[in-house]
C-alpha cells in the first residue's frame, strides 16, 4: 500500500489530440470493413484470407478493446507531493512512479518537440538515453537527476513548477 501524503499539485491528462482519434478511427473501421467483407457477406478479403476464426480475434481486439483503451481509459496522472513527483501513465502503470525531491539536481518548464525529441507522445526514451511521459503538446517539466534526465508533459507548466518551486525551498 503505498503511503499518502498531501498533493500539492494534481494534474490529469486524457488524449485530446485529433490526430490519435483519426488514426484510431481509420483502423477500427478498416477492422469493421474486413470484418463485414468476410464473416458477414462471405466475400474472403484478400488473395490470402485469414481463417474466419482469427479474423473475429483480431476483430475484437483491434476494433473494440483498444479503441475503447486508448481513447477512455488513457490517462497521465501527475501529483506533486511533499517528499517529490508522482507519474502514472494508465492503463501502463499500475502504481505511480515517484521521484523524490533529494533524487532531482535541477528542473525547469521548456518548450519542446516531442517528435523530433522523443519521436512522438507516450512514454518514451530518446537515444541520449531522456525518458519522457507526456499526453500531447510541446510543454513541460524536464527534471535532471543523477545520470538520468526525465520529460514531463503538462497542460499546466506554471502551476506544475510553481508545485515544485514551494516545496524544493523548504529541502
Amino acid at each position: 500500500m503505498e503511503k499518502q501524503n498531501k498533493v500539492i499539485f494534481r494534474e490529469i491528462q486524457k488524449p485530446r489530440s485529433m490526430l490519435l482519434w483519426i488514426f484510431i478511427s481509420v483502423f477500427t473501421f478498416s477492422m469493421w470493413y474486413i470484418f463485414i467483407q468476410q464473416i458477414i457477406l462471405g466475400k474472403p478479403v484478400g488473395t490470402k484470407p485469414a481463417p474466419n476464426v482469427f479474423l473475429i480475434i483480431l476483430w475484437v481486439f483491434f476494433s473494440v478493446i483498444v479503441p475503447i483503451i486508448l481513447l477512455f481509459f488513457t490517462k497521465l496522472i501527475i501529483e506533486v507531493r511533499e517528499e517529490g513527483l508522482y507519474i502514472r501513465y494508465m492503463p501502463f502503470h499500475f502504481r505511480y512512479k515517484q521521484f523524490l525531491f533529494k533524487e532531482i539536481k535541477h528542473y525547469q518548464s521548456i518548450n519542446y518537440s516531442p517528435l523530433k525529441r522523443f519521436g512522438g507522445w507516450g512514454i518514451r526514451l530518446n537515444v541520449n538515453g531522456e525518458k519522457a511521459y507526456n499526453m500531447d503538446g510541446n510543454k513541460a517539466i524536464e527534471l535532471g537527476m543523477k545520470g538520468q534526465t526525465l520529460v514531463i508533459g503538462t497542460r499546466k507548466p506554471e502551476e506544475f513548477k510553481n508545485a515544485i518551486d514551494s516545496l524544493k525551498k523548504g529541502l
